[in-house]
This record gives C-alpha cells, sequence and structure tokens, in this order.
C-alpha cells in the first residue's frame, strides 16, 4: 500500500512518505481512500514507456539525488514515485527483454548482452513476444524510438507502426573478436603523460545538445504524437534513450554545468576488501580498467555523468511537454524508468558487472496515471512489474507464456490491501556477462541482500547499519537466521520461476541433499544414477524444509 499526499505542480522535491508493505504496519482502512477510477475503456487509453540507459536511483531530483532534473521532477510531482524500485539484472539486454516479456531471462532464453564479444547470443527469439506485438494486436498505433538491444531484427519484425530503428544486418558484427579499444587504454598507463579528459570515461564531444541522439530520438517521438493526434487514435510510445550509458561524453555546456571539485564521493568509493568474489574486479570490458583513473578523474567522472543525466532530462522534457500542449495528457500513462543503474567508482567498479550491489540494482521509477493522486511507494516493485502494469492499463491479451510480472496500478491507486498479500521482497539475478558465465541470484528485503555467488564467495549484507555493502557477513553466526530465512526465499522464488540452477542452489545451500536412485542392474557401472529434485513436494516455509 502506500501514503497519499498533495502536491502542488511545480514543487521540484516530493514530500517523502514511506510505505509499509504489510497492511499490520499500515493505516487503518479509513485512512487510506482510493482516489476513483477511470471508466474509460482501453482504447481510450495510451502509454509513453520511456526508459534511460544505466539511470541510478540516487541520481535524479525527484529521488533526492545530485543532478538537476527539472521535467523529470516535475512529472514525479504528479505521479506515483517508487522509492525500492529494482531491476532483475543489471545488463541491458535481458534487462529490457524481461520488461518487454515479463518473463525472466531463464525462461526466455536472453540471460546476456546480444552480440557482445563472447556471447553467445543474437537477439530475443522470435517465440517470446512483447508488449509490442500484443499492442498491436489490441488495435493501437505502437512507435518505438531509440535503443533496441533484443537483436538484429529490431522492432519492425514485432509490428511496430512507425519505427525508425533499423533493422541491423544478420552479423553485424563477428562474435568472439577482442574490441580494439582494450588497447587504447594502455595510453593511460604511460609515465608521464597528462589527460585533460579520457573518453573511454568522460569527455566533451563536439556539437550542441540539437546533435545528440536523445535530442533526435525526443523530436522523432513528437513527431508521432502530433500524427495520433491528429488522427485521433489510441496509440503505444516506446521511447528509449542512450542515456547516460557510458562514456560520460557530452556536449558543453552539459560538461561543466557540475564542478568536479564540488562532487561529493560515497564512503564505499574504492572500497575493496578479500571477503567479495575477486572477479567482480577483473577486466571485462575495456572500461573496467580503471588502474589509471585518479581521484580526480572519478570525480570528473561523476561531474559528466550528472551532466549527461541533466542532458537526458531536457530531452524528455521535449515530449513531456508536446505531450501536454496537445492535450493527450489526460489519457496517458506515462512511465520512466531506468532499466538497471551503474557504478561510479563504488568498490573500485565502473559501468556494470556481475555483482549486485545497490547503485547497479536500485533504478528510479516514476508512474503518471491519469485522474490519480500523486504519492510514494516505499515497498519493493521490479522492473518486471512493469509489463503486468502496462497489460492491465490497455487491455492487452499477452500470449500464454507463463509470465511473473504484478500491476503496480492497485498501488498507484492506493487501493485497499494493495499487495497485502505480497512479501516486501525483490529478486535479482546475473547469469552471463558477454559471454562470461556467473550464475549470481540474490534477494533483497528492506533490511537484508543475500547474494549466491556459484564461481564465488557468497555475500550477506545489513542494508540498514551497512548501505555501502563493505562489510560481508556471511560468515557472521549472528548473521545466520537472516541468512537462512533469505536463502528460504530464494529457493521457493527459484522453484516458482523454473529456474534451472535450483537444485544446485538447493544443495550448496544445505536447503536439500542430492538423493540417488536405487540401483538399476541395466544401467552402466560407468554412468552414475541420475539425482532427483529432493524438493519437490516440499515448501520452503521459515528457515526449514516442510513437508505439505
Amino acid at each position: 500500500m502506500r501514503l497519499r499526499h498533495p502536491l502542488e505542480p511545480c514543487r521540484r522535491l516530493l514530500v517523502v512518505v514511506v510505505c509499509l508493505a504489510t497492511a499490520p504496519h499500515g493505516l487503518p482502512a479509513a485512512d487510506r481512500v482510493p482516489s476513483p477510477r477511470s471508466e474509460s475503456r482501453p482504447l481510450d487509453r495510451n502509454l509513453v514507456l520511456v526508459t534511460f540507459d544505466d539511470l541510478r536511483y540516487d541520481t535524479p531530483g525527484f529521488n533526492g539525488g545530485p543532478a538537476r532534473t527539472p521535467n523529470m521532477d516535475r512529472l514525479a510531482a504528479a505521479a506515483t514515485v517508487f522509492r525500492s524500485a529494482m531491476t532483475t539484472v543489471g545488463l541491458c539486454s535481458p534487462a529490457r527483454a524481461t520488461l518487454f516479456t515479463g518473463r525472466y531471462g531463464h525462461q526466455t532464453g536472453l540471460d546476456d548482452n546480444c552480440l557482445t564479444w563472447h556471447s553467445r547470443l543474437i537477439g530475443l527469439d522470435a517465440s517470446e513476444t512483447t508488449l509490442i506485438e500484443w499492442s498491436h494486436r489490441a488495435g493501437y498505433f505502437v512507435g518505438y524510438f531509440g535503443k533496441w538491444h533484443l537483436g538484429p531484427a529490431g522492432p519492425y519484425a514485432r509490428g511496430v507502426d512507425c519505427p525508425v530503428v533499423k533493422a541491423q544486418p544478420k552479423r553485424p558484427w563477428r562474435p568472439f573478436r577482442k574490441p580494439r579499444k582494450f588497447q587504447t587504454i594502455r595510453r593511460y598507463y604511460e609515465p608521464g603523460r597528462t589527460f585533460k579528459e579520457k573518453p573511454e570515461y568522460y569527455g566533451t564531444r563536439p556539437g550542441r545538445f540539437e546533435d545528440t541522439a536523445e535530442f533526435k530520438y525526443s523530436q522523432q517521438a513528437i513527431r508521432f504524437l502530433e500524427q495520433v493526434s491528429q488522427q485521433k487514435r489510441p496509440f503505444v510510445l516506446f521511447l528509449n534513450y542512450n542515456a547516460p550509458h557510458p562514456p560520460y561524453v557530452v556536449p558543453a555546456p552539459f560538461n561543466t554545468i557540475y564542478s568536479a571539485d564540488r562532487v561529493s564521493l560515497p564512503k564505499n568509493f574504492l572500497h575493496r576488501s578479500d571477503d567479495k568474489p575477486r572477479y567482480q574486479n577483473d577486466v571485462l570490458w575495456y572500461w573496467h580498467d580503471v588502474g589509471h583513473l585518479t581521484e580526480q578523474d572519478w570525480r570528473r567522472m561523476r561531474a559528466h555523468y550528472y551532466g549527461f543525466v541533466t542532458l537526458a532530462d531536457q530531452a524528455v522534457g521535449l515530449v513531456l511537454r508536446r505531450l501536454d500542449e496537445l492535450g493527450l495528457s489526460d489519457r496517458t500513462m506515462v512511465i520512466l524508468v531506468g532499466d538497471q543503474g551503474s557504478m561510479l567508482g563504488e568498490h573500485g567498479l565502473y559501468d556494470k558487472g556481475p555483482y549486485c550491489y545497490e547503485e547497479l540494482m536500485r533504478i528510479p521509477l516514476v508512474i503518471r496515471v491519469p485522474g490519480e493522486r500523486p504519492g510514494v511507494v516505499g515497498r519493493h516493485v521490479s522492473i518486471v512489474d512493469i509489463n503486468q502494469t502496462v497489460v492491465d492499463w490497455l487491455g492487452l491479451k499477452p500470449d500464454p507464456a507463463p509470465r511473473f510480472s504484478r500491476s503496480l496500478l492497485p498501488l498507484v491507486r492506493c487501493e485497499p490491501d494493495a499487495w497485502s498479500e505480497e512479501p516486501d521482497v525483490a529478486f535479482y539475478r546475473h547469469e552471463w556477462y558477454n559471454g562470461s558465465w556467473y550464475g549470481i541470484r540474490a534477494v533483497r528485503t528492506p533490511q537484508w541482500k543475500y547474494c549466491w555467488n556459484p564461481v564465488g564467495i557468497d555475500e550477506l549484507y545489513d542494508l540498514r547499519h551497512d548501505p555501502g555493502e563493505m562489510i560481508n557477513r556471511i560468515n557472521d553466526s549472528a548473521a545466520a537466521p537472516p541468512r537462512r530465512r533469505l536463502q528460504c526465499l530464494l529457493l521457493s522464488h527459484m522453484k516458482e520461476t523454473g529456474d534451472p540452477a535450483a537444485r544446485r542452489f538447493a544443495e550448496e545451500a544445505g536447503l536439500a541433499k542430492p538423493i540417488q536412485r536405487q540401483a538399476d542392474p541395466a544401467r552402466s557401472s560407468r554412468q552414475p544414477a541420475p539425482l532427483e529434485w529432493p524438493l519437490s513436494g516440499h515448501a520452503v516455509e521459515g528457515t526449514r524444509v516442510a513437508q505439505q
């Protein structure tokens, strides 16, 4: 549930009211008054879904961040802001596939970036349908502009009526070819050389705001809105900005509006310890080689990142303003979301990789529904839940494949007992990174986060007392009860979603033991007996496995 509060339309910052997860801790029913629902038919409704690439939850102004984002703030002041929204995976292709399909990577088969270095994946399989196909079939006029990252066919093959993203060739580049920029980083280690900027990390690009891809995508979206307004057609607009994905190379004035000398660094800046998986600091992509970066480099990088966020805000502001001018806002749900966060020196990391730190896992999420009052939701929600939210708003009919998405509309509408049966928890995974397997599974509650690392030490963090995740308490006997509770929650989720790693996790976590069948004389003595899934017919309950 959530608490409602009035907000002035021009207020930049929201009054933060933490929404509690369960009914016993919430307000009495009389104090939770839902706003009236719209009685319009689904085809009287529209959607604008805006995704940002690598936008951290703690950077925009509406979340109290250091970046100036007046347009996002204005929207947030009239919308529902989700303070504990999480991505399901800190990687572009699988996160976007989850959003569009409502299914996890182990279900769709897209659990890595597409066509990137050692990645084995070409794109999302055509049998996995998305919000695009469902919207097209329901009669909506569908526009898609900006980043795709789900395969060479692009949104053309999925029923987009007004696409600008051109289909890539079937073999856009040779997989397994090491990017040349691995070599260019070496110059930063040459003794005696100094650099005003490091373009693989931060820098100034020539031209103006009007020369950026973000401005171009906004103009394409505006032309789309003008077209549908003239035709009076119900529409779905997917607008996908590249910003603020690294490297943070931006035109003036966005390169200088934030002073590097005034940038504050977090407590976990460059923090490393021996009680974390060692592969976290491997150079998995050329700009992960950060040994040459000075403290001033990191400050400049953050300043450029904030500038990139402000640039993205200016771009989306053009679209939101035109939406209002055309009189479409009163029938259009607007969603702003980041696909995942990004590391800016926390734990000595840059960009993203196989880990589940807050800076990567948490994402900003804002949903404005016509006729609904603004508010703040403090409980856990996930990027996968956007899928069912759109389905419910537009009245779509997804294909019958199992989906694990929950509608956020009851929370937005502050319906009585909204999500009261749902645990306040979020799940995360990081199966592959550009062709390297890690198999990470994680679960987060308001206080604790547990991360299972099949190829490294597991992690357990007390988020209330250690928000920077610097102290791994996985071997702390005092933290054994929450660790076991989180392991049971994670195993239950893995079983429910058909995660093939569930058996291995159960055995490694000590929640089950391999059970061998009786010896079969017909089988060769050289062939091992198959393992049975030991938790079939059982339910995870508390800290033990209970027979149903």
